[in-house]
């Protein structure tokens, strides 16, 4: 009896590991409410024009907002999520709590 009960457990727990989502960075596609953005090249990251705190990255042809941690801008120019200031935004680093340097 245990181990008809340990087996339809592990059966269980087997099911209930394939049902979950994958795990992944969260990310939604290109909504009508955004600036359209155009993908030339696979994997282009491209700033979002209407927040700086997002971005686009393109993968086969079509372009996923995401979204930078916290207080962090997106950078055009070094590709990734930065301190306001260094992003080229300086108004908006001055509300950051934290120190870059």
């Amino acid at each position: 009896m245990i181990k008809a009960s340990r087996m339809a457990a592990s059966a269980l727990l087997a099911f209930g590991t394939l049902s979950l989502p994958a795990y992944g960075a969260s990310a939604q596609t290109l909504s009508t409410s955004v600036t359209a953005v155009e993908c030339e090249n696979e994997g282009d990251l491209l700033a979002n024009p209407d927040d700086p705190g997002s971005f686009f990255h393109c993968s086969h042809g079509v372009a996923y907002l995401k979204d930078c941690p916290s207080v962090l801008h997106f950078n055009p120019v070094l590709k990734v999520c930065d301190w306001p200031e260094r992003a080229g935004n300086p108004v908006a680093g001055q509300e950051a709590d934290f120190d870059p340097s």
